[in-house]
């Protein structure tokens, strides 16, 4: 069987959860014998150390995602290929989605879209804001007004989204031959959101887990050689929320002289974050960049989890499976796929830095609790390994007779 990932912005691992979804799928495809190709729009950020398994082509009108050039070149590289499915792996905007069904008209490949979020997203920026952001690029008068008015026509707003998200979850309904979402719970959300009755052609597969076992239980570190640091991993955008884990830290750091914070990610905010961390007097505070980070995950004991919204995020079965216990605001309905609340991590009240602040101080005074957790934590994730989540694609794949 030929598979074809498609995607927005390239394929490099170290770019996000989607691209590090991409990348383990495809390795893992390609042992079991299929061949595996990709076409992206975007280059994405440029990384000399990312070695893909196979070509990338870019397409070349970087300014119409559907022009007649994109159109040509997608489908003479899929009949080239001969390719039995799409996967589109970034399917928020209609016309990047609807690339994908012109090309797949003119070939006959199946294609599935992959929506890597909850399907609320929309709503959920909404819902996530507040009258006064501490982000200092927040802070012009055009930004404030933007703030100010979602505030005042909240309800228009969310009418608005609601519409938005209707039409875009429709147009993948009608185009493609599945939604792969990541959790069984969005399919009813799905079927809410754009009134569609039938579930056929909506279908539930988690991400995987990022780490083979045999690579974690050879890295290993005993608990005892565990630091003292809460740990933040993602991107510095403004779904990911980060800010947040700095005025938690700020409200903290004193009575934890022996605890450090870590900020592993790159992003837009990435000055914001720098401008804050002095503006809020923040000690044992460090901004990482763009790193591996798996190193941080074997010395770790907590991660922070402080999004606005997200899918599956793989940041927090990563950090599951090095036992690093997550303390994550519930603001995606996935989170209780994923943590066991008060057994496997900690669930908070969306947006609520306060009450995130006493269960992150419950768990950082409570030594023997947090082990406990840990343990569990990484078994509790076994169920997310590889194989398990490859056999299902393999099963959709059997169920739509694309093999």
């Amino acid at each position: 069987m030929n598979i074809l990932f498609y995607a927005y912005c390239g394929f490099n691992p170290k770019n996000g959860g989607t691209e590090r979804v991409s990348d383990i799928l495809a390795k893992e495809f390609k042992k079991k014998g299929h061949d595996v190709f990709f076409v992206t729009w975007r280059s994405g950020s440029p990384d000399n150390t990312f070695t893909p398994i196979g070509q990338i082509i870019q397409l070349p009108n970087q300014r119409k995602i559907c022009s007649k050039k994109n159109v040509s070149v997608f489908i003479d590289y899929l009949l080239k290929h001969k390719i039995d499915v799409i996967i589109c792996q970034h399917s928020f905007e209609v016309s990047f989605a609807r690339l994908a069904y012109l090309v797949k008209e003119k070939t006959g490949s199946k294609l599935l879209y992959a929506f890597h979020s909850t399907p609320r997203f929309m709503t959920a920026t909404i819902e996530a804001v507040r009258a006064r952001s501490i982000l200092p690029s927040e802070n012009n008068l055009f930004k404030k007004y933007r703030t100010i008015t979602r505030l005042l026509f909240k309800k228009q707003k969310l009418k608005s989204y609601h519409q938005k998200t209707s039409h875009l979850f429709n147009k993948l309904h009608e185009c493609g031959d599945g939604i792969i979402l990541l959790s069984n719970k969005y399919i009813s959300v799905v079927q809410e959101i754009a009134n569609i009755r039938s579930s056929e052609k909506l279908f539930a597969i988690e991400n995987p887990n990022t780490y083979d076992e045999t690579e974690i239980q050879e890295t290993e570190i005993q608990e005892t050689e565990k630091e003292n640091t809460l740990l933040f991993v993602g991107r510095l955008s403004p779904e990911k929320g980060p800010e947040k884990t700095l005025q938690v830290w700020q409200k903290i750091q004193w009575r934890f002289p022996d605890w450090n914070l870590k900020v592993v990610g790159d992003g837009i905010l990435r000055r914001d974050m720098e401008i804050l961390k002095c503006t809020l007097n923040l000690e044992r505070c460090f901004l990482e960049g763009r790193q591996e980070s798996l190193p941080y995950y074997r010395t770790a004991k907590i991660l922070l989890v402080t999004s606005n919204f997200e899918g599956f995020p793989v940041t927090l079965t990563e950090a599951m499976q090095n036992k690093v216990v997550p303390v994550a605001f519930n603001s995606f309905d996935a989170l209780s796929d994923i943590v066991d609340d008060n057994i496997t991590g900690l669930s908070v009240t969306p947006y609520d830095i306060d009450a995130f602040k006493e269960k992150l101080t419950f768990l950082m005074t409570n030594e023997g609790k947090r082990r406990e957790m840990a343990k569990a934590a990484k078994i509790s994730v076994q169920r997310f390994n590889l194989p398990e989540i490859v056999q299902k694609w393999t099963d959709l794949f059997l169920q739509l007779g694309i093999i």
